[in-house]
């Protein structure tokens, strides 16, 4: 019997390691709301006393097993069970017999305090009723044989109905302790043989069994078995965190355009200007906020910061703005100076014409408009502009709007999938689809951009491979010895033409 109880635990932790693995998530996120919760797996040993009602009088015996339970929803669930038992028959008779049992069966169990809902979260107590089918295996050794009836029976296998009724006690969210009674009834040729006697009709296996029930699974992402959950729980949790949460309110108690529930000072003076929490602005960090600081631009210990034309410290807004001013006129006065120093014509870029003097163009002495020039990257093996540098084009035509007489070289690059010859040909197309969408699109001047294309050359990574960084098209100011370049020959990937 011993040996017996050993194997079904054994055989019992096999089937239990799979579910433990899957049960280990240390720090795993919570599962997506769902109005069905994830839940857990339940395992459970089991022993008890079992007898067989038969044609001998029954003696009780003892029975051990385990199973394994699911869930299906809150009121059903599935569950397999092993058994392993000796029962005991002694009738003064037909004699004394020992029947040794096993048995399988899968059952659908019925949590009845599920049909009935209330305002517990969880049940304390667990009652059900189940039915099932499975197979028996059985055999009988006549130990005392009193009738010519009472046989041995060798090893036979019989399919069996069972069903029975039990309860539960929810020891924690981990823990259960149950009881349970079953009946179990044989059918087959050798159905009526389970007390080694075969006179009547089929015998029946009663079992009573306390069960230890352990839930499976990682509790901080899983709930316990929905037959333990009040099937209003989520419902009703959901409640209660709206009736948690506060009402949105727009109100702005001082009007300085923070609403009171992220505002942290609803008294502010009108007029102040605040920060994104509604505080007074504090430019200088001093803890004065600018309308009550003299000096709101000037921190504490820091040094004076003068103006060219004078020793007057910078202490207001007014200071701020002529500080400002100046500098835009200062630069206004000297755009007309290019790189070297020396004057041009008083235009942005302090460039001059063309040799030819015809064209109108001027080139740049490294002014500032080449700080807003992007670069527009392209598809592996492609010409075409994509969507997204949409944008980068149209900051690059409002450029050369607002300085008429800028030119640009534009300058197409590939990365090194392909033989060299193909890539001059896959930059020029690049380059020259880039100046197509200036001129179709917004209307730049044709005359006013210089095509490039230097293939493979000058990578922004260095890669022999696919690289997005290397498939662009560049732009900058032209200078005077710029000149556009004369289409390559096309060629094929591998270098034939």
């Amino acid at each position: 019997m011993t040996n017996k109880l050993t194997q079904v635990v054994c055989i019992g932790m096999v089937l239990l390691f799979p579910i433990l693995a899957q049960s280990q998530d240390p720090g795993g996120s919570p599962p997506p709301y769902r109005p069905t919760p994830a839940h857990m797996w339940e395992f459970g040993l089991h022993g008890g006393s079992a007898m067989v009602f038969g044609d001998i009088d029954p003696s009780p015996g003892l029975g051990a097993g385990f199973h394994i339970r699911r869930a299906l929803d809150y009121v059903f669930s599935l569950r397999g069970e092993a058994f392993y038992g000796k029962l005991k028959q002694k009738g003064s008779f037909d004699g004394t017999s020992e029947s040794t049992v096993q048995s399988g069966s899968v059952q659908i169990v019925v949590a009845l305090n599920n049909l009935i809902w209330n305002s517990q979260p969880r049940r304390k107590t667990n009652l059900y009723a189940f039915v099932g089918a499975g197979a028996t295996r059985f055999e009988v050794a006549a130990i005392q044989p009193l009738s010519t009836y009472l046989k041995a029976v060798s090893p036979t296998v019989q399919t069996h109905l069972d069903g029975g009724v039990g309860i539960a006690f929810r020891l924690s969210d981990r823990f259960n302790l149950g009881l349970e009674a079953k009946a179990l009834t044989l059918f087959g040729h050798d159905a009526d043989l389970l007390d080694g006697v075969a006179r009547q009709d089929n015998d029946v296996m009663g079992y009573g069994s306390v069960r230890l029930n352990f839930n499976l699974g990682n509790k901080n992402t899983k709930s316990e078995p929905l037959y333990w959950v009040n099937p209003m729980e989520v419902i009703m949790q959901d409640i209660t965190e709206l009736k948690k949460r506060p009402i949105f309110d727009l109100t702005d108690t001082d009007g300085d355009g923070v609403i009171d529930l992220l505002d942290q000072d609803n008294t502010t003076p009108p007029g102040v200007v605040v920060d994104t929490r509604g505080l007074p602005l504090d430019s200088d960090g001093d803890g004065v906020p600018n309308y009550q600081d003299d000096e709101p631009y000037l921190p504490k210990g820091s040094k004076i910061v003068t103006r060219q034309d004078g020793e007057t410290p910078i202490t207001n807004e007014e200071d701020m703005r002529k500080l400002v001013q100046d500098e835009l006129d200062n630069y206004y006065n000297n755009k007309g100076k290019s790189s070297d120093g020396k004057t041009g014509d008083g235009k942005i870029g302090g460039g001059k014409t063309d040799k030819s003097g015809n064209s109108g163009r001027m080139y740049s002495g490294g002014g500032i408009a080449e700080w807003f020039l992007p670069i527009v990257h392209f598809n592996i093996d492609s010409p075409k502009i994509r969507y997204t540098d949409y944008g980068n084009l149209a900051s690059v035509a409002h450029v050369m709007k607002s300085n008429p007489n800028l030119s640009i070289v534009v300058t197409g690059f590939t990365d090194k999938t392909a033989s060299e010859q193909y890539n001059l040909d896959l930059s020029y197309r690049r380059a020259k689809a880039v100046i197509e969408h200036l001129v179709d699109v917004h209307g730049i001047a044709r005359s006013r951009l210089l095509l490039n294309y230097n293939g493979e050359d000058y990578p922004l990574v260095p890669s022999v491979g696919s690289t997005l960084m290397n498939r662009r098209v560049e732009f900058r100011l032209a200078n005077d010895e710029d000149t556009e370049m004369e289409s390559p020959s096309p060629a094929n990937k591998k270098g034939g033409f």
